[in-house]
């Protein structure tokens, strides 16, 4: 295979990107300073919200990246020496041994990172709507 942890990978993105675009599209529709000429104040509440997305979508992903470090973490073991079988297997003794709060270990550290993500969608939001001339609606 391409290396161990791809397949997690790829259907933890998933549910990553929906709840991160999805929340986010939502909230700005119920923003009320969405479209107010004060451009902080404007910038500011599209970043509550991106926020508040990334957030959300890194909790909810979070126990995919978990099994994808662990899986990757034994990619150079060898067979007899790997813990786990795969993904499945995996979750299930993450769950089984440590208890499902496993799953979410270092995602208070990883939401940290959530600042990028979140400044990229406001950055993006502003600079089209001063290309088109609109106010960010």
């Amino acid at each position: 295979g391409v290396y161990n942890g791809i397949g997690v990978s790829i259907v933890g993105i998933i549910p990553y990107r929906g709840i991160y675009f999805g929340l986010f599209d939502t909230l700005s529709g119920i923003n009320p300073y969405q479209a107010v000429e004060n451009g902080v104040l404007r910038a500011s509440s599209k970043f509550a919200c991106a926020q508040t997305s990334a957030i959300c979508a890194a909790y909810v992903s979070y126990p995919f990246d978990t099994v994808r470090r662990r899986l990757q973490m034994q990619s150079e073991l060898p067979q007899e020496e790997c813990m786990y079988d795969g993904t499945v297997d995996c979750f299930r003794k993450i769950v089984r041994e440590e208890g499902t709060v496993a799953l979410f270990k270092g995602a208070g550290a990883n939401a940290l990172r959530t600042v990028g993500a979140a400044m990229v969608l406001v950055l993006y939001s502003e600079i089209t709507a001063a290309i088109s001339g609109d106010k960010g609606e």
